[in-house]
């Protein structure tokens, strides 16, 4: 496993809806300047390149798996697809620096807005998204997955040490508390996160890769972030404790993910009333 890995997070100016697939050629760009500043993977945010929707014909995959083995990075992109059930949902792709798949991810939780507003098609995936890449265990977690504790929790303790977060954009008044939801989790699951957004009409956007510790790195209105992280100093996070005293080595209470009592959480898995329902109800209903 690596000391240390280079994470590039892309957050490009996305083309009007007449004009989506010219997001492909731009993503091609970000990928080539991402391996010139030396990234080990480089994120795209959710639906990047695309396409953005079921009426969109336009495939990504050939210029993205091409682009990843010209440039010897691994590149995460993401669409919204058919799966094999024949429901549509937003569908994450890791590829390896060579081009082949090392994850496809469903995206287990759709949006927080009621299933008849995204006009029925829109379903929840069935698995959590978790992955290892170059010797380092990685998860996904999309847009508002974020902002929900356990699935980076989950991702965490399966081992994780980077959370890959791709997000649609347009957070406007969300925004200080979706950056800020960005490093409680990195906090909170001893891990870096790396968040990236579409950069949508003349907002600046998201874009950051934090650590347990504190941010590295924030893109504003620029296009592309590159930042190294330090995976040795997680480890150590992880593998040490709190001490008292008034000189702490430390930026962030180490082993937190140790500092549990999981036979006092068993009531998380309860099935409760009110549960947000992500149900896609058949054409028929």
């Amino acid at each position: 496993m690596p000391d240390t890995y280079t994470l590039a997070v892309a957050q490009p100016r996305t083309a009007p809806s007449e004009r989506r697939a010219d997001n492909v050629a731009r993503a091609v760009e970000l990928v080539a300047e991402a391996a010139a500043k030396g990234a080990d993977l480089i994120l795209f945010p959710e639906h990047s390149p695309g396409p953005f929707t079921a009426a969109e014909s336009y495939d990504a995959t050939p210029a993205m798996t091409e682009a990843a083995k010209a440039h010897g990075v691994n590149v995460c992109w993401s669409r919204m697809e058919e799966c094999s059930d024949g429901l549509w949902r937003l569908t994450v792709y890791v590829l390896r620096r060579d081009g082949s798949v090392a994850l496809r991810y469903e995206r287990s939780h759709p949006a927080t807005v009621p299933p008849k507003d995204t006009g029925g098609w829109v379903a929840p995936g069935p698995v959590l998204g978790s992955f290892e890449l170059d010797g380092v265990p990685m998860g996904v977690v999309v847009c508002s997955e974020l902002w929900i504790p356990e699935p980076a929790r989950v991702l965490a303790l399966r081992g994780a040490q980077v959370l890959l977060s791709p997000a649609g954009g347009g957070f406007t008044s969300l925004a200080p508390n979706w950056e800020m939801i960005a490093r409680v989790r990195a906090i909170e699951n001893q891990c870096y996160l790396a968040l990236t957004n579409n950069l949508w009409d003349v907002e600046s956007g998201s874009a950051l890769i934090t650590g347990p510790e504190h941010p590295l790195v924030k893109a504003g209105r620029a296009e592309l972030a590159v930042a190294e992280i330090d995976l040795a100093r997680l480890r150590w996070l992880r593998d040490n404790d709190d001490r008292l005293g008034a000189t702490k080595p430390f930026d962030s209470i180490p082993g937190l993910l140790r500092a549990r009592r999981p036979e006092l959480y068993g009531e998380l898995a309860e099935p409760r009333e009110g549960l947000f329902d992500y149900h896609t109800p058949p054409a028929s209903e």
